[in-house]
């Protein structure tokens, strides 16, 4: 595949992922869905995915195409395995030079490695593991509670290494994740960032301000998690049913005395 099919691949991807996120942004816009949580608001994420076209001999699996399609949508077919390459990392630079227009600093771009052909028989599968955008997320600009609760902690929190956990962009979210057996694997809904949860923004600002005191230490652990609740993972596990949960990612904050004392703890996503 030569760059310039390569570039008019990562190019017809780019324009529908564009078009996607910009029409459901303005429909939010017009109809006044600015709470996340509003059923009615229009998706601003989109799922990208490889499938293959595969042919059996023998027993013996062959790939003989890659389709890459958005939102289930095939948008191109590709040969090899590093044409898929080549046009996701031609991608990933058009969308980081997108995310430098204004109105689009909140594209959050969602990377995975997967193996797309058959590595078995390699002692370090993982050598062969391709780069690929499975999301595409827009969020709304930041609320200005966000901007408050990240300047506190910049300010007065500490990180390991006895530093400001320097908390910028949009990093910390949550998203419905779905599973089964007790076991969480897909992660199916929209990524809400703490950017825009304005009364969750503001309720740990005000409790981080009522517990810390001036000679406080307010420690900040960077984690992430695919939380259950243990009621619905033990049925889960014993009907073995389908289960539901969250995909967090987020910031403990854990407010100690001097004497090391925990006078108060939470995650922030």
């Amino acid at each position: 595949m030569t760059k310039e099919q390569t570039t008019k691949s990562a190019e017809t991807i780019f324009k529908k992922i564009k078009e996607t996120l910009s029409t459901a942004r303005k429909t939010n816009k017009e109809k006044g869905y600015t709470d996340i949580l509003n059923w009615n608001r229009r998706r601003q994420q989109v799922d990208i995915a490889v499938w293959t076209n595969d042919t059996w001999v023998n027993g013996r699996r062959t790939t003989e195409s890659y389709d890459i399609a958005v939102n289930d949508k095939k948008m191109v077919n590709l040969t090899l395995v590093s044409d898929v390459a080549e046009v996701f990392s031609t991608l990933i630079k058009m969308l980081n030079e997108q995310k430098k227009v204004k109105g689009w600093g909140g594209l959050n771009i969602v990377t995975d490695k997967q193996n797309l052909t058959d590595v078995s028989w390699s002692w370090d599968s993982s050598r062969y593991a391709t780069t690929i955008v499975t999301k595409v997320c827009l969020a709304d600009a930041d609320c200005k509670e966000w901007k408050s609760l990240a300047n506190y902690i910049n300010k007065y929190g500490k990180n390991s290494y006895n530093s400001s956990p320097k908390v910028d962009g949009y990093e910390f979210f949550s998203a419905r994740m779905g599973g089964k057996r007790g076991t969480l694997w897909d992660e199916y809904g929209e990524r809400l960032f703490i950017n825009n949860k304005a009364k969750k923004c503001e309720r740990i600002l005000k409790e981080l301000r009522d517990n810390r005191g001036s000679r406080d230490t307010m420690l900040c652990e960077r984690g992430e998690e695919n939380y259950i609740d243990d009621a619905e993972r033990r049925n889960s596990e014993y009907y073995e049913v389908e289960c539901e949960g969250e995909k967090r990612k987020y910031l403990k904050v854990t407010i100690k005395t001097p004497q090391g004392k925990v006078k108060y703890t939470t995650k922030i996503y």
